[in-house]
C-alpha cells in the first residue's frame, strides 16, 4: 500500500485536458495562414493590389448660389489604368457638394468639371480622393 496517494476525481491517467487549448491551437494556425496569404499577395503583386501616388486640385466658380468645380489631378503607379473617385466638400460643414469618378487609362492625368450641389460656403471647398481602383 502506497504511503501517498495522488488522485483526482476524474482520474483516467494524468490531469484532465483543458478544452480551450485545442481552440487556441486552431485559432493560432488560422491566423498564421491568413498572415502568410497577405505576405505572399504583397510580395507577388497579386491582382487587386496597386501601388500609386495621387494628387488633386480643385477650383470653384460660382454665379449666385450655383457653382461648378473644376477638378485636376495626377496619378502615377505600377498600373496603366485606374478608376479615381474625387469628392468635393464644403470646408466649413464637411458636407459633400459634388464629385466625379474618372477612368484614367494610358495617361497619368485626369480632369473634369462637376456642378456643386449646394451653395458654397465662405470657407471654400476641399477635394479628396475617396477611392482608387
Amino acid at each position: 500500500m502506497p504511503t501517498h496517494e495522488w488522485a483526482t476525481a476524474s482520474d483516467g491517467y494524468g490531469s484532465p485536458r483543458r478544452p480551450y487549448r485545442k481552440a487556441q491551437l486552431i485559432l493560432g494556425v488560422a491566423l498564421l495562414i491568413c498572415l502568410a496569404v497577405v505576405v505572399v499577395r504583397q510580395m507577388t503583386g497579386a491582382p487587386g493590389t496597386k501601388n500609386y501616388k495621387t494628387s488633386v486640385d480643385c477650383q470653384v466658380n460660382t454665379v449666385g448660389s450655383q457653382g461648378t468645380v473644376t477638378i485636376n489631378g495626377t496619378i502615377t503607379g505600377d498600373s496603366t489604368s485606374y478608376s479615381v473617385t474625387v469628392d468635393v466638400l464644403d470646408v466649413a460643414s464637411q458636407q459633400r457638394i459634388g464629385g466625379q469618378t474618372f477612368e484614367v487609362r494610358g495617361t497619368n492625368t485626369f480632369s473634369g468639371t462637376t456642378p456643386a450641389e449646394a451653395p458654397i460656403g465662405a470657407s471654400g471647398i476641399d477635394c479628396k480622393i475617396t477611392k482608387v481602383a
